[in-house]
């Protein structure tokens, strides 16, 4: 926890690469997608050996993961927010963009610089790694060029403008210091992305041309409270109490539970379904899998992270709901088309991440032939990036049913539920190919692959309804 050299530039160099956000209000979201993409491949393959001073040597692959994280968390908030529906005046897509592209910048190195420079004394109830001091000093430091970045971006604010942008500061900052075993790489801009449609604040407007604070759509559409609060509860202490999550993952389960209702609250329907089918998945054959040493841990409870991993891309692209929301209860151009793809965008990585569990279940219990998509050579059944005929074909059913449940609500038709099984199938071919590769680097943190899959499907979605089919927006 001391301060280095080596972690002086590491820290700086997270800095750094903060300003190609600069030129966010010259772009696209397609465009910014594309940059995104770019950092990720240059963090994938160019960065390994052309500025290795920025691993550390104690945590080669965790180390290596964060580095791939960091973009990887920008794609997902350009695709939230990437909606150019936006009406009249200067369109403001980029800002919550920027906002957490920031935090991950400046918050998060202005704490870890703190944390090193003042190691010692209280630490925080929930992260005894985190110096109480030091991380308020670290707040205190990014405080300022956030407020030097608002005069330059935003117009001028009235009081509550300015509480708005500290209190997501202090979101920033407590996402920073919580560990469930998710790097803040993603906490960090996850948290603020699902934020800032469900409070006023100046980072969530349609246009710029004046200083007053948007209300979030979310109110309008739930004039109850009941449903909101009492429905993610039940789903969380049921999923406790039936052996399906830990006491962790249950609180985090209900949280994002919470988040899907709050954007739509069909998309709850998807998640009990995701859920229901990765539960009888993993129960099927477990004694088996077990005998063979490829059961889940805890009897299979999911925890924290496992969650995140699962539903965390879900619940990060509701903004993009909220956005399509607000646009046809007058804000915008109203259009249910727009809406309704809004939403096949969240269902995407549901139906992505129920195809990767039901597979990886129903092959490790059934067995027979399993194959490296890589190598082309049969390997061990439970092996990272193997895969099976059984379970492939037990995945594309469960994905199948999980994307035909939007012909009754009627939020699409066939070729929306062909498009969201091909991108099942993509992010699974992806979540193959990565497993191995990551495997092999000391970078296989099962929880983050599960993002990073969850990811090319929310991704794969996004361009397909909102960005070529529009033009690039």
């Amino acid at each position: 926890m001391r301060l280095t050299w080596a972690e002086t530039r590491r820290k700086c160099a997270h800095m750094a690469a903060f300003w190609p956000a600069f030129f966010l209000p010259w772009m696209t979201p397609l465009q910014a997608l594309g940059v995104a993409f770019l950092l990720v491949l240059m963090n994938v393959f160019i960065l390994p050996w052309a500025a290795k001073g920025l691993y550390r040597a104690e945590a080669t692959g965790m180390g290596a993961l964060e580095i791939v994280l960091y973009p990887s968390a920008l794609m997902a908030c350009t695709a939230a927010f990437g909606y150019a529906g936006t009406g009249t005046g200067k369109p403001a897509w980029y800002l919550p963009l920027g906002a957490a592209w920031f935090a991950l910048a400046f918050v998060d190195a202005g704490i870890g610089f703190a944390c090193r420079i003042f190691p010692s004394g209280p630490t925080l109830p929930w992260n005894p790694r985190k110096p109480i001091l030091a991380v308020a000093l670290g707040i205190l430091a990014s405080l300022l060029p956030a407020y030097f970045l608002a005069r330059l971006a935003l117009p001028p604010l009235p009081p509550s403008g300015w509480m708005a942008l500290g209190a997501l500061i202090l979101i920033a900052a407590c996402a920073e210091t919580s560990w469930f075993g998710v790097a803040d790489n993603l906490v960090i801009p996850f948290s603020l992305c699902v934020l800032i449609p469900l409070i006023p604040n100046p980072l969530f407007p349609y246009s710029l041309s004046g200083p007053a604070l948007p209300v979030p759509a979310w109110h309008a559409a739930h004039a109850s409270v009941w449903l909101p609060i009492l429905a993610p509860a039940v789903f969380g202490a049921a999923a406790y109490v039936g052996g399906m999550l830990t006491f962790g993952g249950s609180i985090l389960g209900a949280i994002m539970a919470l988040l899907l209702i709050l954007a739509q609250p069909w998309l709850f329907a998807f998640l009990g379904g995701f859920f229901v089918l990765g539960n009888l998945a993993t129960r099927f054959g477990f004694a088996r899998k077990q005998a063979r040493g490829i059961a889940e841990a805890r009897g299979g409870r999911r925890g924290a992270a496992e969650v995140f991993g699962a539903m965390g891309m879900a619940a990060w692209m509701t903004p993009l709901i909220h956005l399509t929301a607000s646009a046809e209860t007058g804000m915008g151009i109203p259009s249910d088309r727009n809406f309704h793809h809004a939403l096949l965008v969240c269902v995407a990585p549901l139906v992505a991440k129920t195809m990767d569990t039901v597979s990886s279940e129903i092959g490790k219990a059934l067995g027979g032939r399993t194959l490296s998509l890589r190598t082309l050579r049969l390997v061990a059944p439970g092996t990272e990036g193997g895969v099976s005929l059984a379970g492939t074909l037990a995945g594309l059913a469960a994905a199948g049913l999980m994307a035909a449940a939007i012909l009754p609500l009627r939020w699409g038709g066939w070729p929306e539920v062909e498009a969201l099984m091909g991108m099942a199938v993509l992010a699974n071919l992806f979540e193959s190919y990565w497993g191995e590769y990551a495997s092999r680097r000391d970078m296989d943190q099962g929880p983050h692959t599960n993002v990073l899959m969850t990811l090319v499907a929310a991704a794969a979605a996004w361009l397909w309804w909102f960005g070529l089919a529009r033009g690039g927006l």
